[in-house]
């Protein structure tokens, strides 16, 4: 049976705990400022087992959501994300996350969907190898990530309607929480002011507006593709390319498809990559933004997004969303 790849993100946040130095668990989470706009500010403490903080009801607007890990969840640390199901409930989003029963007794077989590469959430199909197609029609409001010892920040809107907070990934061990959004969306929403745009689209992640540099600066992430995408951002050596980081995905995609662990011929993201100074930021839907405060040392920053495609259900990085970016000092 071959994995789920929307479990994908799961992995990805595992690469990060795992490229994670041990020291910087211990170190103090900076003041972004973000506090400041006077935005209402969701509090949420990320268990072993789930999310703490989360009511049942909130008004709908622009949000300061904060995540702390538990002490519970070890070295792992902990995220959430936000999710609205398209079409169908909550309770039923969730079961069809976990697909129709195996009857080899190993574990859920999910559906896929399949079309053209550049296809809209409603011209997908069934296949092998990927997600429902619900999960592409559901709108994702983004989310983040917090080490041990730290907290996160994000910013992040939530409009009106029945929403999951989890953990971005149906495998994770944290069970997920429904709430409900109610009223309209503010018209005069707060923006906080960044110092650089970040644009994802089919398959690109790009710096539009601004620059990045050395130090502590807020990034605004928006989702301009047709798809939800989510990018990880990770420093690697002064001299590191594009080129490198193509080879690399490269290799990794081969290893895949053959079920071997890849071999490196040049980068190795395990070793050459490190998340001290890096961020993640969760899955986004077209037309939506975030704000992430991030902390940069001068030097290259590889940024890819493994969400799986619309298409055959590969990670978007396989087929070519990833860059290199230059953070200035």
């Amino acid at each position: 049976m071959r994995r789920n790849m929307f479990a994908l993100v799961g992995v990805v946040l595992l690469l990060i705990v795992g490229m994670m130095p041990a020291v910087a668990h211990q170190e103090a989470t900076p003041e972004s400022g973000l506090a400041e706009l006077g935005l209402p500010v969701l509090d949420v403490t990320v268990t072993a087992s789930g999310f703490e903080g989360i009511p049942e009801s909130l008004e709908a607007g622009r949000y300061l959501v904060t995540v702390t890990p538990a002490e519970d969840t070890g070295e792992d640390g902990g995220g959430v994300s936000f999710l609205q199901p398209a079409g169908m409930s909550a309770e039923e989003f969730l079961g069809l996350l976990s697909g129709p029963p195996d009857e080899t007794g190993v574990g859920a077989v999910p559906s896929t969907p399949i079309g053209e590469a550049n296809a809209t959430p409603a011209d997908g199909g069934e296949g092998m190898g990927g997600p429902p197609p619900a999960v592409f029609e559901s709108l994702y409001a983004g989310g983040t990530y917090a080490m041990p010892g730290q907290s996160a920040e994000i910013v992040l809107d939530l409009p009106p309607g029945e929403w999951i907070a989890w953990a971005d990934n149906e495998e994770a061990a944290q069970e997920p929480v429904v709430f409900e959004v109610t009223g309209e969306m503010p018209t005069d929403l707060v923006e906080p002011e960044s110092s650089a745009t970040l644009s994802m689209a089919e398959y690109v992640i790009e710096v539009t507006e601004g620059e990045l540099t050395a130090g502590q600066q807020i990034l605004k992430i928006e989702n301009k593709g047709a798809q939800p995408h989510f990018v990880f951002g990770a420093p690697g050596p002064d001299d590191l390319t594009q080129e490198q980081l193509a080879v690399a995905i490269e290799e990794e995609a081969a290893a895949g498809m053959t079920g071997t662990p890849p071999v490196y011929s040049d980068l190795n993201p395990d070793e050459d990559l490190s998340f001290e100074g890096g961020f993640f930021s969760g899955t986004q839907s077209t037309g939506t933004t975030v704000w992430i405060p991030v902390t940069f040392e001068a030097g290259m920053v590889a940024m890819v997004c493994f969400f799986p495609d619309l298409a055959d259900g590969m990670p978007h990085a396989f087929k070519g969303m990833y860059t290199v970016v230059e953070v200035g000092e």
